[in-house]
């Protein structure tokens, strides 16, 4: 009596490692935001940045992935699952890309990302037809075949995205003046590293205008230097949404009224009439 043949070999699934390396980096990122808000502090920006950014990862794996393997001399099998996340990854990143072309544009104006966002675009369509074309890899005449992982995270990325981005420039639900504070805070502590390059070469701080490239405001800051000499300086900064509120840092000599007990170096934000 022959013994009864044996199940053919599950098909190696390739694009799972990806996955889960995004998937630990998201739920890290969210960690991370939600422990920061709970403890009052402005780096829950970068943990909301970095969510952004596994979650627009996750919503573009399915294609990056079909995209690299199907080039293969033997492309894996790709099932209807996975069709479908590579088609909804591929619209995620055409929309993606025509939202960086054309709001990617410098403050004066020129098309700063508007190649890039065309390259995103761009890959999103090639994806996209592509997989419309793309016939089923046939089965190996022996041994263990490949097949794409489905990514089915995908769409929980590309959720996480898009909270992100409509949620972060209003934050109204924790405390939208912090989210104000983090930026000009942040500009503070760029514009201190920038004197202190000014420093080392000149042996003296500079104004806004003398230090050029090494620094520049986030768009609708407004920075004021004062007293830059070779003994130090300080500064203020506003932001128009803001309101009722000033920032400021000194370095070198302690300003006379203190700046509201800011401790040399460090940005502090205080109320004002």
């Amino acid at each position: 009596m022959s013994a009864p043949p044996s199940p053919p070999p599950s098909p190696r699934l390739l694009g799972r490692l990806p996955d889960r390396i995004l998937i630990a980096g998201l739920l890290l990122s969210v960690a991370f935001t939600v422990l920061s808000m709970a403890r009052g502090s402005d780096a829950f920006l970068l943990g909301m940045a970095l969510v952004a950014l596994f979650g627009i990862g996750l919503a573009a794996l399915p294609a990056l992935l079909f995209l690299f393997y199907s080039w293969r001399r033997a492309p894996p099998d790709v099932p209807r699952r996975a069709r479908v996340a590579i088609s909804f990854s591929s619209v995620i990143l055409l929309l993606l890309g025509a939202g960086i072309a054309r709001n990617g544009t410098g403050l004066d104006g020129t098309p700063a990302m508007v190649v890039v966002g065309a390259v995103v675009a761009a890959v999103g369509v090639l994806a996209l037809a592509r997989v419309v074309r793309f016939a089923p890899a046939p089965a190996p005449a022996s041994g263990e075949g490949t097949q794409l992982a489905e990514g089915r995270s995908s769409v929980v990325g590309a959720i996480l995205f898009l909270i992100v981005v409509v949620m972060l420039p209003k934050f109204g639900g924790v405390n939208p003046p912090r989210v104000y504070r983090a930026v000009i805070t942040r500009d503070l502590r760029n514009l201190a590293v920038a004197e202190d390059a000014f420093f080392a070469d000149s042996l003296r701080y500079a104004s806004p205008a003398e230090l050029g490239n090494l620094f520049s405001t986030t768009s609708l800051d407004s920075i004021t230097v004062l007293a830059a000499d070779k003994s130090g300086w300080r500064a203020f900064g506003r932001h128009p949404y803001l309101v009722g509120q000033e920032c400021g840092i000194w370095v070198g000599v302690r300003p006379l009224d203190g700046m509201h007990g800011a401790t040399e170096g460090e940005p502090k934000c205080w109320k004002v009439p």
